[in-house]
This record gives structure tokens, sequence and C-alpha cells, in this order.
């Protein structure tokens, strides 16, 4: 479910902005862009759905005790009062969500590895100037000396 909303989130990202926030067109350096009190406000925001959602216990060696235990890892009851009453197709649509959301893994990581490569905005998928992957693997390993032409292959 993380996955799903972060692709989202990354996806709009270039699109829509907090109000404050400076138009970053590239989705990895807006944490850099953004004002240090409105990353602040939002990591507490966050911190504090996480801790009432596990009453307050905010370790792993307390939070699945009590009435934690009683629900399965990452069921924030995000969405439950959607699910049809037949446990069979609660079950069904459990599966299909996470098939979707291994498919929203494979998204996200792609995105980043554009965004890594091009240097530059999620869409369009090549900017206007891009010349392809030359110089941006700038590594100290063979693969950087390879796709820099160092070794003279």
């Amino acid at each position: 479910r993380v996955c799903m909303l972060a692709t989202i989130g990354f996806a709009a990202e270039q699109y829509v902005q907090f109000p404050g926030c400076p138009e970053t067109p590239d989705a990895l350096q807006a944490i850099y862009t953004a004002p240090v009190n409105l990353t602040g406000l939002l990591l507490f925001a966050a911190g504090y759905i996480e801790s009432t959602s596990y009453n307050g216990k905010l370790t792993m060696l307390d939070m699945f005790e009590g009435e934690g235990a009683k629900r399965a890892p990452g069921d924030l009851n995000f969405g439950k009062r959607f699910l049809p009453g037949d446990k069979a197709k609660a079950d069904d649509l459990a599966m299909k969500e996470l098939s979707n959301g291994r498919l929203a893994m494979l998204a996200f990581s792609g995105m980043v590895h554009h965004n890594l490569v091009v240097k530059g905005p999620l869409f369009p998928l090549f900017p206007e100037g891009w010349e392809g992957p030359q110089g941006s693997w700038d590594l100290d390993s063979t693969a950087g000396a390879l796709n820099s032409g160092r070794l003279g292959l």
C-alpha cells in the first residue's frame, strides 16, 4: 500500500505541489527544495499517524502486543469499509491488492531509476536536449569505466 501511494505521489509531484513548496522538476530533489518547517511538519504528521495506529507503541518489540497482535502487519484499516462481506471475495481482493502492491514496487523503483539516469523530470520520458546516459554513471567501478570509455574498450 505504501508503494501504491508513493507511485501516485512520485508522478503527481511534477504537477501538484503543497502550498509554499517550490516546483521541482526532479521528484528526487523535492526533499531538498522544500522549506525545512514544512518537511518537519510532514514528518511529524507521518509519525503521528504511525504512532496512533499502534496506540502509541513505536518499537518493533511492543507494537504487536495487546490489541496490535490481533491485526495483520501493515493493516491500518485503510479502506476496510469497502471490502465485501463474503470472506472468499475479500480474500480474492486481498490477493489482487498484494499483486498490485508488487507491481507498484516495481513501478516506483523504475521511476526512481529513470530520474537518476535522466537527471530530470519523470515526464516527458526524454527531456529536451537529453543525449543519453553518457556521464550518468560516473562511478569508480568497472561499469563506470566501461560507460565513460576510460578502459578504451
